[in-house]
């Protein structure tokens, strides 16, 4: 029973970084008010994955299409195994 609500939990947490990611980068092709208060919400949130992606990318990945969202989606889904792997161990 705990590991199953534990489960969901970081299928739904894992869920909502990957939508507000996608969120982002449907902003980036329309024009908006980047200080709305929701949409800094968005900002900030992903800022803290897409930042260290942004960092060990090389410049060739960077420009001129970003495909930082897409490395900050998989890792996301990478530390979600791995999380889903420890849950199974320890209970």
């Amino acid at each position: 029973m705990i590991t199953s609500t534990i489960l969901l939990f970081l299928r739904m947490c894992v869920s909502v970084m990957n939508l507000l990611i996608l969120v982002r980068c449907f902003l980036s092709f329309i024009p908006h008010n980047p200080y709305h208060p929701l949409l800094r919400y968005v900002y900030e949130i992903t800022e803290l994955v897409m930042d260290p992606c942004r960092k060990i990318l090389p410049d060739a990945l960077k420009y001129p299409l970003d495909v930082s969202p897409i490395v900050a989606m998989i890792l996301i889904d990478i530390v979600y195994s791995v999380l889903v792997r420890i849950v199974y161990i320890i209970l």
